[in-house]
């Protein structure tokens, strides 16, 4: 049985993810809201080693503070970027800096094309691509949803480094 409340609808723009947990607890390191995260996002993303040392998978939170260095967290453990199979693109020092996962759209690529053209077409190709071919964000995407978000984000602090 879950611990979660889920949403009647999807939290992506698009409709391409399944409900989020609705479940909200602060990260015992940071003390930043975190979100609750899908079970099949963990099972997808964890590596082997960290699956055998958990009992379940139930009742995570993701944490998305790039200063901190926990990724998941419940109760009983704390899983950090050792923990996972891909580099967790928002936090700090994270190579490359994934913000799109279905579509390999990284910080480094949009900041190369911002400095060649004056501007990014990754918006527009995301969702663009999640229209077709779709996407996968709930098993690709650390946080477990949709990056179009974080992928806004990462444009507008690129622009402004850039000034």
């Amino acid at each position: 049985m879950s611990i979660f409340k889920f949403k009647k609808k999807s939290t992506c723009q698009s409709g391409c993810c399944s409900p989020k947990p609705k479940s909200k607890e602060n990260c015992p390191k940071c003390g930043e809201k975190a979100k609750g995260v899908l079970v099949k996002t963990l099972e997808h993303l964890l590596t082997t080693e960290s699956k055998k040392k958990l009992i379940s998978l139930e009742g995570f939170h993701y944490c998305k503070t790039p200063s901190c260095n926990i990724v998941y967290f419940r109760e009983d453990a704390l899983l950090n970027q050792k923990d996972i199979t891909v580099p967790v693109g928002l936090k700090e020092g994270a190579s490359p800096a994934t913000v799109c996962y279905c579509f390999d759209w990284t910080k480094e690529k949009i900041k190369a094309e911002l400095e060649a053209t004056g501007e990014t077409v990754a918006l527009k190709d995301i969702k663009a691509k999640m229209e077709n071919p779709g996407c996968s964000c709930e098993v690709l995407n650390p946080s477990g949803g949709c990056c179009l978000g974080d992928v806004g984000k990462a444009i507008k602090a690129l622009k402004q480094e850039m000034k």
